[in-house]
């Protein structure tokens, strides 16, 4: 008789923990998922990290932290042997310039097409869309052709030339989609607020400078985040345009790429530690305007 309740028992036990189980078996699944995203995520992070410290010309270590420990000597020999504070400026230049530009053209077209209405706006829209499509990379050999038909490598003045050539690709590329995001995000603040200001004796420049700039500054952050980024980790167009240049002329894509190009030469150590240099400021950026970058993603995903 104990042994029979003793078994209705375990098997209560049993059922209970099933239906626990299957309750939870989303929530299971998306705790698993979340996890080995983290790991995913953080492993390469940790490898380059330790990598930067560790003085041994390999990526890879037996331990944890390396063997050939040093805080300074792969950021010293950065610094000393390679131009790594022009491909810094050279970078960061271009990003904030690409930065101002493409956010202040995206703020005013967003506004354009959310609040005019005119014959060619739709198709005006419809091109934004059809140019996202085609990949960025398709149109490097024609770029590389326009900057070499219109004298920019022949010049005294090459690099300068370049450059501003790359920032003007930067700029337009950067406000197709970014200009569609905005759009939605102007789309989204209702328009009784223009028609209320109109009657209380307000001109367009006004509304748009004083009632919906104001309102949309959550995505104007987002945009000029995703136009400062861009530039910081393209390395394509950048080896196209500025391959056969100085050392010094180089940006910090092309010019950490350049480190491990040649695999018997290559400084992995001193890769990893320009590496991690370069991640400083985007992370910076990003920790510092969290709050704006997700508010704005949000807000714009309403009728985006």
């Amino acid at each position: 008789m104990d042994s029979a309740i003793s078994l209705n028992r375990t098997v209560k036990v049993k059922r209970l923990n099933h239906n626990i189980i299957t309750r939870n078996m989303g929530l299971i699944f998306s705790y698993a998922f979340l996890i080995s995203m983290v790991i995913v995520i953080l492993y390469p992070i940790l490898i380059t990290l330790m990598s930067a410290f560790n003085v041994s010309n390999s990526l890879y270590s037996t331990s944890f932290f390396p063997e050939n420990f040093s805080l300074t000597d792969n950021f010293v020999q950065l610094f000393t042997q390679t131009p790594y504070l022009s491909w810094y400026r050279n970078t960061f230049l271009v990003s904030v310039i690409t930065m101002v530009l493409s956010t202040v053209i995206v703020t005013i077209s967003g506004f354009v097409y959310s609040r005019y209405r005119y014959k060619s706006r739709k198709s005006a829209l419809m091109s934004l869309l059809i140019i996202q499509i085609i990949p960025s990379g398709s149109g490097l050999i024609a770029l590389y052709a326009i900057a070499n038909s219109i004298g920019i490598y022949s010049s005294d003045h090459a690099t300068l030339y370049t450059y501003i050539f790359m920032i003007l690709i930067y700029t337009t590329g950067g406000t197709t989609m970014n200009t569609i995001l905005m759009k939605g995000y102007y789309d989204s603040i209702p328009r009784a607020l223009d028609e209320s200001a109109k009657i209380d004796g307000a001109t367009q420049m006004q509304i748009f400078t004083e009632i919906l700039l104001p309102l949309v500054k959550p995505m104007i952050m987002v945009i000029a985040i995703f136009c400062f980024l861009g530039p910081i980790g393209d390395i394509i167009m950048p080896k196209f345009l500025i391959a056969s240049m100085s050392a010094e002329a180089k940006t910090l894509a092309v010019g950490l790429m350049g480190l491990i190009n040649n695999i018997k030469e290559s400084s992995y150590n001193v890769f990893a530690a320009g590496a991690v240099l370069a991640a400083i400021p985007p992370v910076v950026v990003f920790y510092k305007f969290q709050d704006y970058i997700v508010g704005g993603l949000t807000s714009g995903g309403v009728k985006g």
